[in-house]
């Protein structure tokens, strides 16, 4: 296995391909996934149970699990898999506790009161993918934090091949989400977004899922909110020659694993000695690996082993590409990880290790991808939180201010909304 070493700069041409780095459109997908929102706009529940018959294996008539069901499937697992999802979720409902927003407001000096309202969503669907694997992290990513906004009503939908698995079940049954739909892809996303026969439509869809339900959730957008449309995973690393080489391949490849072929595994470092070493490094563990295949299609793709002139110069570079997640390990770490802008999360030493914040730490794993950490962030309470403004205007702060609000509303051509102040100015109660 060989993975691309080259020197570079924020500007190198390489930087510049993992920038533009995207799953291409697939006009198939589009035109079906149109198709199939529309359907289950029109026909509801009988079109809805049809896609998941034809495409999620379903085989009654009903989308609903019933909570017999999930607690049959929760009894099954296994009790270490048990106890490590408990403290997951305690340790993730610990850390979004800590984003809890409240409202506020102010009287200013004329008696006027000014503030804002947050409350939290009614109702939020949760997109759990189930045909290529299980996934009981993404459950909890997405639920927690929803509930700890005080989201009233979560109902979760998921492709669920081969039944209910056993780790989707306890974790359901710890958040105790009870709405469940056996129903994925487009159709799973028209249900949540038009609602169908007793399902009411949501308020906002989160969570992952192939190329159908991210398209699908793209399209919905504006009829309902979603939380971002998620690309490939991807994984930079800030290293200088003090890092462990085989440790950091081994980061590196936990992001090439997930089989998509489009996802980043890249480590900027200042030592070509280092490079050297962690390029061996990963051709070992690739050749030994039982996903030999998938790592060297996503490797091959955007593997990359960037060489700076100074670690300065290699935060710039990460700068640029703006990953989902980084990992700094350097002996000048704490302050690498100042100067960096650019990065959905970032992990911090030698122990920091990328899937200690998939699964445990408690910080979401739902994060930016394709460059949007630039202006995107991690997935959070304030995802599930609306604000409203709340204007309480007293009659001496209108008269005080009414001239100016007048100018300004004639100024822009709107000659009602200056008569509805200077009206209330002129009459005297």
């Amino acid at each position: 296995m060989r993975i691309l070493v080259t020197k570079a700069n924020p500007a190198s041409p390489e930087v510049l391909k993992l920038c533009s780095r995207h799953v291409a459109q697939n006009s198939e997908i589009e035109k079906l996934v149109k198709e199939i929102l529309l359907n289950v706009k029109k026909g509801g529940l009988e079109a809805a149970i049809g896609y998941a018959k034809k495409y999620d294996g379903l085989a009654k008539n009903s989308l609903k699990i019933s909570a017999a069901e999930i607690k049959k499937a929760a009894s099954k697992i296994d009790s270490k898999l048990k106890n490590a999802l408990k403290q997951a979720i305690e340790n993730v409902k610990v850390f979004h506790k800590k984003q809890i927003e409240k409202s506020w407001s102010f009287r200013g000096g004329d008696g006027e009161i000014l503030g804002q309202r947050i409350r939290p969503l009614k109702r939020v669907g949760l997109y759990v993918p189930g045909g290529a694997g299980v996934y009981p992290s993404t459950l909890i990513m997405n639920a927690v934090p929803a509930i700890v906004a005080g989201v009233r009503e979560l109902v979760v939908v998921s492709p669920i091949k081969g039944g209910l698995h056993s780790s989707i079940a306890f974790v359901l049954q710890e958040l105790g989400i009870k709405e469940v739909y056996h129903i994925g892809g487009a159709q799973a996303i028209g249900l949540l977004a038009y609602g169908a026969n007793k399902t009411a439509p949501v308020d906002k869809i989160v969570g992952p899922g192939n190329a159908f339900a991210a398209f699908a959730k793209k399209e919905v957008f504006g009829t309902v909110d979603i939380d971002m449309i998620a690309g490939p995973s991807e994984i930079a690393v800030l290293a200088d020659s003090t890092a462990n080489p085989e440790w950091v391949a081994a980061d590196m490849l936990s992001q090439a694993e997930h089989g998509s072929g489009f996802e980043a595994s890249v480590c900027v470092t200042d030592s070509p000695a280092f490079a050297k070493k962690l390029a061996n490094c990963i051709a070992e563990q690739v050749k030994a690996s039982p996903k030999r295949e998938i790592l060297e299609k996503s490797l091959g793709a955007y593997g990359r082993i960037f060489i700076a002139k100074n670690m300065n110069a290699a935060v710039e570079i990460v700068n640029k590409i703006a990953p989902e997640h980084l990992e700094i390990v350097a002996k000048n770490q704490d302050e690498l990880e100042k100067l960096v802008e650019n990065a959905g999360a970032i992990f911090v030493g030698a122990y920091s290790s990328e899937p200690v914040g998939d699964y445990f730490a408690g910080p979401n794993h739902v994060l930016p991808t394709n460059g949007t950490a630039r202006f995107a962030s991690p997935l959070g309470v304030y995802d599930f939180l609306k604000r409203t403004s709340i204007i309480r205007y007293s009659k001496k702060a209108l008269q005080k201010n009414a001239e100016s609000i007048a100018e300004i509303a004639n100024s822009e051509g709107f000659y009602h909304h200056a008569r509805a102040i200077i009206t209330r100015n002129s009459q005297k109660r």
